[in-house]
């Protein structure tokens, strides 16, 4: 390709769980051969001191070239080379002053200190950045798990921790380029949330220990499952929740419709999404109990729904959509539905276990024994 046609990038992503054997400081190459110009490199983070990567980790660099357009040549190199944006996104007036403090000026040129994030740029910088980065993402991940499945080495689910791309025009280095996020990020992080014991909490334990026949619901055991999964091994985690709450939905009819359980067991059932909306509550009133706030819930099972499309999707194509949302969220969702089923099921106390949203929606009370919930908003500028 002509120089001025042609973008190059490099995406770097950080592993865990992958280690050569034996130590490889130099690290390994490998170009397919029918795909020109992909480049595949896997190297110790720290040759020095841990050529195998056991505890510092190993890095796989993907190399591959982008056709480009002139006007997006030009932009790669005046943002790599002048500090200086030569356009910016539509919705960004120049000079860009967040909090009053000048990061773009009115000529484009940005300060040192300063990486614009994505947004900031042309859609069509944005767009080829978000095109790039998913496809090399993708040949980063069949590669590590074709060599995975060929050798058979010991590896978690998912390889990748993190990624970060980088682009260049020239020879030599490859600078990085814009990222991704919005101008603030808003992260909600649950606190632990420890063993609480006094007199109440060991009178309520008394209480689940006298019924000889209670002991932790399976869903349950699942989403904790589920839960240990999402940064290892995310399409793992998407199916056991939701298999977490399928079996919590069946076990739940089975116990207050003894005569179904049969059913329930060896008839397909229709989806857990129709039978949490429709079903569970008419069960309920033809035993003479009517959920007065099931209408409240159904926001939430329309959550489980698309639970579900992203469950079948992983099932079938082995790819977590890009659509899926954030996984943790889910597992929330999950966790509420549980809950809710336990206080169906006559658990009272569980309401203090729902998430803060649910418990709002529903208005329950506040319980004395919270989950705390830290928020951090870091500004990305």
């Amino acid at each position: 390709m002509e120089k001025d046609s042609h973008i190059d990038f490099l995406l770097y992503s950080y592993t865990k769980g992958l280690h050569f054997d034996p130590h490889r400081p130099e690290g390994i190459k490998f170009t397919p051969n029918d795909e020109r110009g992909l480049r595949f490199v896997i190297l110790p983070i720290h040759p020095e001191k841990d050529a195998c990567g056991n505890r510092e980790g190993l890095v796989c660099k993907t190399s591959a070239t982008y056709s480009a357009t002139t006007e997006q040549v030009l932009f790669v190199d005046s943002y790599n080379n002048l500090n200086t944006m030569l356009r910016v996104a539509d919705d960004i007036a120049l000079p860009f002053q967040p909090d009053g403090k000048i990061l773009i000026g009115k000529d484009g040129i940005f300060k040192n200190d300063f990486h614009p994030r994505r947004y900031l740029c042309p859609a069509d910088i944005s767009q080829l950045l978000e095109r790039v980065e998913d496809e090399l993402a993708a040949k980063t991940d069949r590669f590590l798990k074709l060599l995975r499945w060929r050798q058979g080495f010991d590896a978690l689910g998912e390889v990748v921790t993190h990624r970060a791309l980088y682009w260049t025009i020239d020879d030599g280095d490859y600078p990085i380029a814009p990222s991704d996020g919005n101008p603030s990020q808003e992260i909600i992080i649950p606190m632990m949330y420890g063993i609480h014991w006094d007199g109440k909490h060991q009178t309520a334990l008394q209480e689940l220990w006298s019924a000889n026949d209670h002991t932790e619901p399976l869903g349950h055991a699942l989403a904790r499952e589920a839960a240990t999964l999402i940064s290892e091994s995310p399409r793992s985690a998407i199916l056991i929740m939701t298999a977490a709450l399928e079996t919590a939905v069946k076990m739940h009819i089975s116990r207050i419709a003894p005569d179904t359980a049969w059913l329930m067991e060896n008839n397909p059932a229709p989806p857990i999404f129709k039978v949490l909306r429709d079903y569970i509550p008419t069960i309920h009133r033809t035993r003479g109990k009517e959920i007065d706030f099931w209408d409240n819930v159904k926001p939430f099972i329309k959550k489980a729904e698309k639970l579900i499309e992203i469950r079948n999707k992983v099932a079938h194509t082995g790819k977590i959509p890009h659509d899926a949302g954030s996984i943790q969220d889910h597992l929330i969702l999950v966790s509420d539905l549980l809950y809710l089923l336990d206080v169906l099921d006559g658990h009272d106390w569980a309401k203090d276990l729902v998430s803060h949203k649910l418990r709002k929606t529903l208005d329950w009370p506040s319980p004395n024994d919270g989950r705390n919930l830290q928020i951090i908003i870091k500004s990305l500028y």
